[in-house]
């Protein structure tokens, strides 16, 4: 008689050894889904989970409908053994910030946050966040860049590069990480090489977050496609707006960032819309 065989019998039998865990792993992933869904105000389907989580399509169904993932039940057996406080801070220190509207870093200016929302549904134009540090800007960058996935409920509701390796946050998935610590030669190389694919993404926004200053030669792609999709671009050093108004036709604002002296850790963000020229240089 095998060890399953057996625990099946005892649990049969009324007689229960530990862990004695009452939830199946399907029950689990299932309520994970459901929550996912309400908190994202659309359906999770197995492609969206899919590419949150880097696994496949394939993968994913079987994870969520067929495979009974006894490591899973084994660490949550392990996990409700901690106080509740130690469990929060063990779950809080193995989760990445998830950047969104809704954080206190934004959400103290609700009317702010109101004008970001607006600025997401542009058909095109060109969107700079610059100011702030470098932290808060990839902050502000990826709450944006998550809010365009959940605004459009499109697995390809934005495209695009950041120089960030998503450590400490998490990274908007249709968006591609490189590690600009490996020096700016190789992140340029990494940068022109998928190239093309962002270039040609069905994606209706595209997001760069360090990548004009790092890429200056990408440029003139970048102001093309702002002529009929919507481009966001964070740098430290806003560029000549001058240029960007006698190249790009369509709107184009800048999102200046700056520290709240109410708030701890609490981001300022003040849009503008830059008046453009009229007839823009072919």
């Amino acid at each position: 008689m095998n060890k399953q065989t057996r625990k099946t019998e005892l649990l049969h039998d009324g007689l229960i050894a530990a862990p004695g865990y009452p939830f199946t792993a399907g029950a689990i992933f299932g309520d994970l889904r459901s929550r996912l869904a309400k908190e994202h105000r659309r359906p999770m389907s197995y492609e969206r989970l899919a590419r949150i989580m880097g696994q496949s399509t394939s993968t994913t169904h079987h994870w969520f409908g067929l495979f009974h993932h006894p490591h899973v039940l084994g660490f949550l057996s392990l996990l409700e053994r901690l106080s509740p406080a130690q469990r929060h801070s063990f779950i809080g220190a193995h989760c990445r910030h998830y950047a969104t509207f809704d954080d206190p870093r934004l959400a103290h200016a609700p009317g702010k946050t109101g004008k970001l929302i607006e600025l997401l549904n542009l058909k095109a134009g060109l969107t700079i966040l610059t100011g702030g540090t470098d932290s808060s800007r990839t902050f502000v960058f990826t709450a944006l860049g998550h809010a365009a996935t959940r605004a459009g409920g499109k697995l390809l509701s934005g495209a695009g590069i950041d120089l960030h390796l998503p450590t400490r946050f998490v990274p908007v998935e249709s968006l591609v990480y490189i590690d600009e610590a490996l020096g700016p030669n190789h992140a340029r190389q990494l940068i022109q090489r998928i190239w093309p694919r962002v270039l040609t993404s069905a994606a209706p926004q595209l997001f760069f977050n360090g990548v004009w200053s790092a890429v200056p030669e990408v440029r003139d792609d970048l102001l093309r496609c702002a002529r009929f999709k919507h481009v966001i671009i964070a740098e430290q050093a806003s560029p000549d707006v001058r240029h960007l108004k006698a190249k790009v036709s369509t709107p184009i604002h800048v999102l200046m960032l700056s520290a709240s002296k109410l708030v701890p850790e609490g981001i300022l963000v003040a849009c503008r819309r830059v008046k453009r020229t009229k007839h823009p240089e072919n």
